[in-house]
């Protein structure tokens, strides 16, 4: 399976650990909720039915259950929204439950890959696979698990798809899908030729066509290309994500530059005036550390020297770099 983060309007939100495609998992259960239409019966006054009327049920969504084999800790902070943990070196070790971290934290793209009873050419260039696309859930939670013979399996419930994707045909390049998805599809089930997706070593950035997006200490810089994206030929709004005023932009291929007060993981939101072009989220991890790169004019003493600089400067914000990152 494939999970793609999203933000809470069911944008794609790119950037940083923004996408994994796993095997992990041993079921994915789904319950659909169905609201039931109560006849109604309305009697006169000599005690004759002179009302009568039972509303169609209404599909209201599909909640989910995922058991898991094999615990990637950004899987588990991508459906559910809980921190992970890093060990020194920043590598993502394990996650954490947190109180104060809810269903609300998280939203992704749920894509599965299934293979066809009989088929002996499943899997192979041109043959056909059962594809499953939610285009828009929001988080659940880990429940109930137990230790049993030094294995355990995981379980997140409660994830529950909604209205109002944006998922159109996905961000990736070779989508299982021919049309974009309307807003209020939950569920999409089909038969294609586009083989699952490599397995991925944790979660990996996803980047969007015609933004490139750098850090260095403190500062965020945004590069947009209206050739490589005609989205951002026309204005457009940036929301830096840390309370600062919103910035409109004239359109074209600009640059756009931001300083953070503080190290910290944020959400840039880009949205166009053109209403044919949906918004845009991107993680960017502010370190406060500065990216100094010497140039290959500068003797070999100068470039030394810069390097020894920026050791320096920065040692004491490598705990800000770790805590703030995951793999």
């Amino acid at each position: 399976m494939r999970l793609t983060r999203l933000n809470q309007c069911c944008q794609v939100n790119y950037g940083q650990d923004a996408s994994v495609v796993t095997e992990g998992y041993v079921s994915i259960a789904f319950t659909a909720s169905i609201n039931e239409g109560e006849e109604i019966i309305v009697a006169n006054a000599n005690g004759k039915t002179c009302v009568r009327d039972t509303p169609s049920d209404e599909f209201q969504g599909y909640g989910l259950e995922f058991t898991f084999c094999d615990v990637q800790p950004c899987v588990f902070e991508l459906l559910t929204g809980q921190p992970v943990v890093t060990n020194a070196a920043g590598d993502a070790v394990g996650f954490r439950m947190n109180s104060n971290v809810t269903s609300e934290n998280s939203s992704f793209a749920l894509e599965v890959w299934m293979g066809i009873p009989g088929d002996v050419c499943a899997g192979t260039a041109g043959s056909a696979n059962g594809y499953l696309l939610l285009p828009c859930v929001s988080g659940g939670t880990v429940g109930d698990f137990t230790i049993e013979n030094a294995a355990i399996n995981f379980v997140v419930t409660g994830a529950t798809t909604k209205d109002g994707n944006n998922w159109g045909t996905g961000p990736y390049p070779n989508s299982p899908l021919a049309n974009p998805t309307d807003a209020n599809d939950h569920l999409q089930v089909l038969y294609t030729t586009v083989n699952p997706p490599a397995v991925t070593v944790g979660c990996v950035a996803l980047e969007l066509d015609g933004l490139v997006v750098t850090e260095s200490g403190y500062v965020a810089t945004l590069t947009m290309d209206d050739v490589a994206n005609p989205c951002f030929a026309t204005a457009f709004t940036v929301d830096w994500g840390d309370g600062s005023a919103v910035e409109t932009q004239s359109g074209g291929t600009v640059t756009a530059t931001h300083t953070y007060a503080t190290a910290g993981t944020y959400i840039i939101n880009i949205s166009f005036s053109d209403p044919t072009c949906t918004g845009v989220s991107y993680t960017v991890s502010i370190t406060g550390v500065v990216s100094l790169i010497a140039s290959a004019e500068q003797p070999v003493a100068a470039r030394t020297a810069v390097k020894a600089t920026a050791k320096t400067t920065t040692a004491t914000d490598s705990d800000l770099d770790e805590s703030s990152t995951s793999s």
